[in-house]
């Protein structure tokens, strides 16, 4: 799988910090899904948030967790709970299907015209 399907590109794009990345978002008032695409790869710096899970659909990323650091590939999840500190290491080619608590996690960028 090279990206995801045309109805998940036609969402919002996520408004992202965090170079190598590219997101769709959908919304609603319960949380929010994020279908994330990595073309380059990508590092993630140590955050926090509310909590959330993930599921690693095609390639890998390093999940680092406090001291512990696992690899999630294709198939495997993780979930985090909330505020706990975290970053990733996101191999080229990566999908990653995001689902977050807070409804208000991520807002979309402004699309070109």
């Amino acid at each position: 799988m090279d990206d995801w399907p045309d109805w998940v590109q036609q969402l919002p794009v996520v408004d992202t910090p965090f170079p190598g990345c590219r997101g769709h978002l959908l919304a609603g008032p319960h949380g929010q899904i994020v279908f994330w695409s990595f073309p380059t790869g990508a590092s993630v710096p140590r955050h926090q948030h509310g909590p959330q899970l993930g599921l690693v659909v095609a390639g890998q990323l390093q999940l680092a967790v406090g001291d512990d650091t696992r690899t999630l590939c294709s198939g495997k999840h993780f979930t985090l709970a909330d505020r706990v500190p975290h970053a990733a290491v996101v191999a080229p080619g990566t999908l990653v299907i995001e689902v977050f608590a807070d409804p208000d996690r991520h807002t979309s960028a402004q699309r070109s015209a």
